[in-house]
């Protein structure tokens, strides 16, 4: 799911020696090298190359097993991963990028700038955020034996962000024959510390480490820095219902769990052989409207409901305890990245149901259906606050047609204004504001305004970082002004592990991250 620019690694921490170091407790042993990781998921996509889907759920495997220049640090700012370095020129026309030595793919094919410039343009020709680089970056070329040149249509600080994304990995030109943008490679041939040894994706997924793989030495820090590699294969699991994958864990028949409801938490934490894996700040869960036409293009009738709902209780619906959720405002859910901001939000989490039917009776709406589509599929973050809202706007004379479907349906459904008011969503953080796709007016919901336009097409174009942060809080303002999208709140997200499992992730960076993770001894 966009930036960031600089250089943020981790403290290395300082062994001290002599009498301070036998007065010290024992420091826990490194994680053990060797075993098999059994993870847990929901699905698995039809295929596993990233490029060809905007759907980030379908980028799990090519995460784990493929690397682009950029990786994101836990502070959401890129960091050099392919790349050696990367520098712009005087005017900011051009950044080039040079390549790190040594790097090999998974088929022992060398890394080289044709690789990555056959990736790249693959990647421009995609559909949503290569949309984005391709709107910015006009020709990507070989520089020398070691370095690739993008030449920029003009002065941007978005493009290492940009390139920090999963279907900007690097593969190799040979993977990329007979693959488009929308036809997928026959095979991951990628530089990650992990390689695709098979992909049946209604039985599972295998990764095997990769023997030549050369880790960065920094700290490992989200998806940027050092990658370790303990697991000797990591199995991928494709297990549809929660329980199921609960149930896995008690068992001892999977060692990681993604994705898992609340109600699962007491239980994770009583049993002795498993922990719950709360990570804080994953999400923000909001409904969309149809800007475009019908009753919700009215910005009145949007301003009517946000102010009758009351958020609280929209999320305790959904998540089912205060402590897995807050209510924050920002449309970049995490406090650590340098875009969260509480800017243009003075009454959120505060329903005025006075304002609400003054803005309503203003609005001209007369009691027509609502048609708010939620998939059956995201149960706790679409469905639950939707039932929960469509009791709340009841009250004030709002009436709400819930309509729940399949995720297929719902995503097709959502694509044609003619067949919706509003959906259900829910929204991570990016990389970059510019890449959050509610922003593209050509995302369903069609939010189209000149100024929000301009505001959007500046913030790309600008390379000062504060002026950046600045450009974006005015978007927030404006986004709390027009109410094209309403926030409920921040949701956590939990997974489980077996006890004994080794650097699961507790940042929202990195939750499908498995190279740093160690399996539990064997018993």
């Amino acid at each position: 799911m966009p930036d960031r620019n600089g250089t943020r690694f981790a403290a290395i921490a300082v062994l001290l020696g002599g009498i301070m170091a036998a007065a010290a407790p024992a420091l826990a042993a490194a994680p053990q090298q060797g075993g098999v990781l059994r993870v847990a998921v929901p699905q698995l996509p039809a295929v596993a190359d990233p490029v060809v889907t905007t759907l980030g759920t379908n980028w799990l495997t090519a995460a784990n097993v493929c690397e682009g220049l950029f990786g994101l640090d836990n502070n959401w700012q890129p960091q050099p991963m392919l790349a050696q370095s990367y520098r712009y020129d005087d005017k900011a026309a051009t950044l080039t990028v040079t390549l790190r030595p040594g790097i090999r793919f998974h088929s022992g094919a060398p890394l080289t700038p044709a690789d990555v410039v056959a990736s790249l343009a693959r990647y421009m020709h995609s559909a949503g955020t290569g949309a984005v680089l391709h709107a910015l970056v006009s020709d990507i070329s070989e520089s020398g034996a070691d370095a690739v040149v993008l030449k920029l249509n003009g002065p941007t600080g978005v493009v290492p962000g940009l390139l920090t994304l999963t279907p900007a990995v690097i593969m190799s030109r040979a993977a990329l024959a007979g693959a488009s943008a929308t036809t997928p490679v026959k095979t991951l041939d990628c530089t990650g510390p992990y390689q695709l040894s098979e992909y049946a994706p209604d039985r599972q997924a295998v990764l095997t480490r990769f023997a030549g793989y050369q880790s960065r030495s920094e700290p490992s820090s989200g998806e940027a820095g050092a990658k370790h590699a303990y697991a000797d294969r990591i199995v991928l699991l494709p297990q549809a219902e929660p329980s199921v994958r609960r149930d896995g864990l008690i068992t001892g028949s999977v060692d990681v769990a993604t994705t898992l409801p609340f109600d699962f938490y007491d239980a994770l934490k009583r049993n002795a052989g498993t922990e719950p894996v709360v990570v804080k700040n994953t999400q923000s869960l909001t409904v969309v409207f149809n800007t475009k036409e019908g009753p919700a293009a009215n910005p009145l009738l949007r301003q009517a409901i946000y102010h009758a709902l009351d958020p609280n209780v929209l999320m305790l619906a959904a998540v089912g305890d205060p402590a897995f959720y807050t209510l924050d405002p920002s449309w970049v859910p995490d406090p650590n990245s340098v875009w969260h901001t509480d800017a243009g939000a003075e009454g959120f989490g505060k329903p005025d149901l006075a304002l609400a039917r003054k803005l309503l009776a203003q609005s001209g709406y007369h009691g027509q259906k609502l048609r708010w589509l939620a998939s059956k599929d995201f149960y706790q973050e679409h469905y639950l606050p939707a039932l929960t809202a469509q009791q709340q706007l009841a009250a004030i004379g709002i009436n709400i047609d819930l309509q729940v479907m399949p995720v297929a349906t719902y995503i097709q459904m959502r694509s044609n204004p003619a067949n919706f008011d509003m959906f259900s969503s829910f929204l991570p953080t990016y990389v970059d504001p510019v890449v959050i796709p509610y922003l593209n007016q050509t995302y369903p919901g069609f939010w189209s305004d000149p100024a929000k336009e301009a505001l959007v097409q500046k913030l790309a174009a600008t390379t000062d970082a504060k002026a950046r942060v600045a450009i974006w809080t005015e978007l927030q303002v404006m986004i709390y002004q027009q109410m094209p999208y309403i926030k409920f709140g921040t949701e956590s997200a939990l997974a489980g592990e077996r006890k004994g499992t080794v650097g699961l992730a507790t940042s929202p960076v990195a939750t499908e991250d498995f190279y740093n993770v160690a399996p539990p001894p064997a018993s």
